[in-house]
């Protein structure tokens, strides 16, 4: 081998030796490979221990940031292949990608703008903002142009599992989680249709085993089985309360709104048309295109509800909790409220730490600079919308939404749902003492045995009351005078630290003080955090359950034409209410907020409307008020003269005087002669409106009564007493504000003055209303 044969040999295996050692070094680098003594504890180790805490890998899991998560089971292998083709083109191919299904959109060609989006975040699979308004349009847009509430459910599931998708590929975005959050708090809390959509979401938390609509139906008889659909009754009492509605005999104008399932057999018919609803458990696909379904959990990249991993030591929900039935699940009942609430449980655990004082007590104050008071930008993120002040308080008001809405749907205490009313027709019935000839109920109590709104208004207190602890919403009255003694000449604090003005251990304490005392009021007035806390406060007292309970159980007999047992139920129910806001003053006036006195109001002013439509006291009690302006006026009449016995005896006298008359006429007109001079006929006795009484009038009066008038049987607790910080336990404004939105009018009835005593001659415009 000549010189120059052998010096291109050793430049070969130079380079080829450079190569695989570059190579080796990088596997180590990546982490691929382990490096070696990394876990020995001896001196000599110590720069390969260094070098093994700086590995690719061991800082990506450290800081938790790369492209494709090893924990995932899906690899967007695709997608990234896609990525490395169109190279410097990506960006054209993403704007066409986008134009086009906007117009796939608007065409209604709902399955090509699908595809379209799946395109486009497969090429920007980074980029949050194509997650986010794409999902959204389909949860929203694309759901309301829907006809069928099964097909709006489906698309508002797609839009959750695409963005669900996305926060699996990015996994440092609190937005995509709270966004999730809010999508389930939105659309199963105040979207249209919200009954059916909350019944389909729970189909979707059951294993299809025990919603299977065969098991209903004999095999061999064909009959219905009802012992197994009572035994789904008590499975899933919110469900099938839900289908069936409250009471059949309520027909307001929202009923065609509600379900209505009127027998067993058309609750099985709405859970075999959606067997196969979007669903937490696995489906097989067969050769031949059908689907089996399992009743196993599928993975969690498949489920929906789609849900957080299980993070720290929350018991909030995850892909590997069972919802089998309602009450078994370690959650109570669980529903899109408690999804939204485990994913803004998660979206927290990626935003900075809150400021804390020197004794180390959270106080409020602005997002913290990074690097001061633990802030470390390459763990944490500050998140674009909404305020980060409002944004932590998602969990705990997603929980108060969970104990509103089991109260709206009438579940309180331990007593539950007795599921056919005594008083229905025997055909009505769904468990009779004799499925084939009717006559009364079975007897069958779904949902016995659990404090529904209790147990969830105790867990939102308990999550009021931490969350105001952890960022400083609750400061009590010690505390926050050693901050305004802590916070010293607060003019010559800076509005921001430097890092050095940070260092400097004075400054930043007397910094933190006075962002304290800055930060306090408007921190609490923003969230509305104290009415939160002090309802939640209030509402987790079987005292504040059982005086929902009553109101809501007289609501319910108003609906369906009962007013006798409403207005007592009312009564009672108001009482009861009375004494809850007594004894909790902050619920009944918390600071900023009239929800409370507002609802009272509503109470109260739907006990008074069935007084004076259906309360014979009530009409009594303003004949005699009435009555008293005779001695005044001797011909002012009773303001209900149809009513009164005596009028009516005189009317009657009249009615037989005219009969004898018309009988008298028609004699005369059987006789009468052309020539004869007109004879009218006698006019028919009638009531004549006072001008002083017109119905109006008699009708305000009764109002005059019930509003003002104490100590009566029929009054409110409320009438004549006042709150116990002196004022109105309802204000006049209150009131007035309340009619208004009720689009109730109201006037001072003629002839009552100021002081309650008859004022004749007076008109209702010259008098004005007393409260």
């Amino acid at each position: 081998m000549n010189p120059l044969q052998r010096a291109a040999t050793i430049r070969k295996a130079s380079y080829l030796g450079a190569i695989l050692v570059l190579f080796t070094v990088s596997l180590y680098w990546r982490g691929v490979i382990p490096l070696p003594l990394r876990l020995s504890t001896a001196s000599a180790a110590a720069p390969f221990r260094w070098a093994g805490t700086h590995t690719i890998e061991s800082q990506a899991q450290r800081l938790e940031v790369w492209e494709l998560n090893p924990e995932e089971s899906e690899a967007e292998v695709v997608g990234s292949a896609l990525r490395l083709t169109l190279t410097g083109s990506r960006g054209f191919v993403v704007t066409g990608l986008w134009l086009s299904a906007i117009d796939k959109q608007r065409r209604n060609d709902f399955h090509e703008f699908e595809q379209r989006v799946q395109a486009v975040t497969k090429l920007q699979p980074n980029f949050i903002t194509p997650w986010i308004f794409q999902s959204w349009n389909i949860a929203y847009n694309v759901s309301v142009e829907m006809h069928g509430s099964g097909d709006m459910y489906f698309y508002i599931a797609r839009g959750i599992e695409l963005l669900a998708k996305g926060e699996r590929q990015n996994r440092r975005s609190p937005d995509m989680r709270y966004q999730i959050a809010f999508y389930y708090q939105n659309k199963f809390g105040v979207s249209d249709q919200v009954e059916v959509l909350r019944c389909l979401f729970d189909l979707s938390c059951i294993p299809p085993e025990q919603r299977d609509p065969r098991r209903f139906v004999d095999p061999e008889t064909k009959k219905f089985r009802y012992d197994v659909f009572e035994s789904f009754c008590q499975d899933y009492p919110h469900l099938v309360r839900r289908l069936r509605g409250e009471d059949q005999r309520y027909t307001d104008k929202k009923a065609a709104e509600k379900l209505r399932r009127a027998t067993p057999q058309e609750v099985v018919q709405f859970l075999e048309t959606n067997y196969e609803v979007p669903s937490r458990y696995r489906v097989v696909y067969r050769v031949d295109g059908t689907r089996e379904y399992k009743n196993e959990l599928a993975d969690k990249d498949k489920q929906f509800p789609a849900l957080p991993d299980q993070f720290t030591e929350s018991n909030e929900a995850h892909p590997k909790m069972e919802t089998k039935t309602e009450l078994s699940t370690a959650g109570g009942y669980f529903t899109a409220f408690k999804a939204a609430r485990a994913w803004f449980s998660y979206s927290l655990l990626l935003l900075p730490p809150q400021i804390k004082d020197a004794q180390g007590q959270p106080v409020p104050g602005p997002t913290p600079r990074a690097g001061q008071f633990g802030h470390d930008p390459a763990k944490h993120r500050v998140p674009r919308l909404p305020a980060m002040v409002i944004f932590r308080q998602g969990a705990p008001r997603a929980q108060s939404y969970q104990a509103e809405m089991e109260q709206k749907e009438g579940w309180f205490d331990e007593e539950g749902w007795q599921v056919d009313d005594p008083t229905a027709e025997p055909s009505k019935l769904w468990f009779a003492d004799d499925p084939d000839r009717p006559s009364r109920p079975k007897g069958v109590v779904a949902g016995a045995g659990r404090a529904w709104s209790l147990v969830e208004w105790q867990k939102a207190a308990e999550l009021w009351n931490r969350h105001g602890a952890d960022y400083g919403l609750s400061v009590d009255p010690a505390r926050y005078q050693t901050l305004r003694a802590q916070a010293t000449d607060p003019g010559s604090i800076p509005g921001d630290l430097t890092q050095d003005q940070y260092n400097d251990e004075d400054l930043r304490k007397r910094y933190v003080a006075k962002t304290a005392l800055d930060y306090y009021a408007s921190n609490r007035q923003v969230t509305n955090f104290p009415y939160f806390v002090a309802a939640a406060n209030a509402e987790q007292k079987r005292e504040t359950v059982a005086a929902r309970k009553t109101l809501y159980k007289a609501e319910q007999a108003r609906k369906i034409g009962n007013p006798p047992l409403a207005i007592q139920l009312y009564g009672n129910g108001l009482a009861q209410w009375k004494e809850v806001l007594r004894a909790n003053p902050t619920f009944h006036r918390p600071e900023r907020s009239d929800r409370t006195e507002e609802e009272t109001c509503e109470f109260e002013m739907a006990y008074q409307r069935l007084l004076v439509q259906d309360d014979e006291r009530v009409r009594e009690y303003a004949d005699r008020l009435a009555g008293g302006s005779q001695s005044v006026v001797p011909f002012l009449s009773l303001p209900f003269p149809m009513q009164d016995k005596w009028y009516q005896a005189q009317l009657d006298q009249r009615r037989k005087q005219w009969a004898a008359e018309l009988k008298q006429w028609e004699e005369r007109q059987r006789t009468r002669k052309p020539d004869d001079k007109p004879d009218p006929r006698p006019e028919e006795p009638r009531v004549e409106a006072d001008p002083l009484w017109p119905s109006g009038n008699r009708e305000e009066l009764k109002w005059y009564v019930v509003e003002n008038v104490s100590g009566q049987s029929f009054s409110s607790p409320f009438v004549g007493s006042t709150a116990p910080d002196g004022g109105p336990w309802v204000s006049d404004a209150m009131k007035e504000s309340v009619r208004q939105k009720q689009g109730v009018s109201r006037k001072q009835p003629a002839g009552i003055a100021a002081g309650g005593a008859p004022q004749p001659g007076a008109t209702p415009q010259e008098q004005p209303h007393q409260p």
